[in-house]
């Protein structure tokens, strides 16, 4: 048996820096619409669990257990979410910052800099 042969894909995507920050943005609200649905389901759980008339103390505390585990996760996606919006709004500022939103030069000094 042989390898099959792949041919040599090399896909050119051309985007201009202001098509860039928008599809980043896009990932970022994409990012938070997901984890308000999670919240939502984690929610119906907790509303099914107190419909119940056999409710028990552990699943109760089962249950807290896991809405406690699930919104520590989403704490820290929300904390990622914020350093990747930081990190797009630097993008941004730094595109209004070259001539008309063209790429800037990557030798370029910092405003930051004190030499």
């Amino acid at each position: 048996m042989s390898l099959p042969n792949i041919p040599d894909i090399t896909p050119r995507i051309t985007l201009k820096r202001e098509e860039v920050i928008h599809l980043l943005l896009t990932s970022v609200a994409m990012e938070e619409m997901s984890m308000s649905h999670i919240m939502n389901t984690e929610v119906e759980k907790i509303q099914q669990l107190l419909e119940r008339e056999d409710i028990s103390l552990d699943d109760m505390l089962r249950l807290n257990q896991s809405m406690e585990r699930m919104l520590r996760n989403i704490i820290s996606k929300q904390i990622l979410l914020q350093f990747k919006l930081d990190h797009i709004l630097e993008l941004e500022g730094k595109s209004s910052i070259g001539d008309g939103g063209n790429t800037i030069e990557e030798g370029s000094a910092s405003i930051d800099d004190d030499d």
